[in-house]
């Protein structure tokens, strides 16, 4: 037996292996290149919180965003419309809903960074709680059921030239409640 054909025929082997994987580099990476108007989004989501005064249990949130865009693949410098919009829990009906939206536009160029800061949009609620009614040995406590909407998650939207270039959601559901993609 001859050890040196198994050892030539497991080099040319490694070394398919290795081209293959070059050739799937390659590819992957001439794709993500050729892909045009890519915005990235970086989102930090910012609340204030008022804590309910005396015996008034109602909280009231107040949110926004501080975006950060940064465009990659950018054909020329563009103006970049940021589509945001936050959604809540409406304690009344059971549903999640867009309660506050808005958009923002930004300048950018390929590999810059620019910021926008949201307005504040405020949520409302009463969460479930007790009512003592009476006074002394018939006094009884009232079960009162939430109201009001609380906050759920929120979402941007990025388009250069009418078209999506980026997107970022606080929950992957959300993509849907934005109106997915265009």
């Amino acid at each position: 037996m001859n050890p040196r054909p198994t050892s030539t025929n497991s080099r040319r082997s490694s070394l398919r292996r290795i081209s293959a994987h070059i050739v799937c580099i390659l590819l992957t990476t001439t794709g993500a290149a050729l892909a045009d108007n890519v915005i990235k989004l970086q989102v930090a989501a910012k609340s204030e919180h008022n804590d309910p005064k005396g015996n008034n249990p109602q909280e009231v949130q107040s949110r926004w965003l501080e975006i950060s865009a940064t465009g990659f693949h950018l054909e020329k410098p563009a103006a970049v419309k940021l589509e945001w919009a936050f959604f809540g829990d409406n304690l009344d009906t059971d549903k999640v809903v867009k309660h506050g939206s808005g958009t923002e536009t930004v300048e950018l160029a390929q590999s810059k960074k620019a910021d926008a800061k949201t307005k504040p949009v405020n949520f409302t609620y009463t969460p479930r709680h007790t009512v003592r009614t009476g006074s002394g040995k018939r006094a009884r406590s009232k079960t009162i059921e939430a109201t009001g909407v609380r906050y759920h998650a929120w979402g941007v939207r990025a388009f250069v030239d009418g078209k999506l270039a980026g997107e970022a959601y606080s929950s992957p559901s959300i993509q849907k409640l934005m109106g997915g993609t265009d």
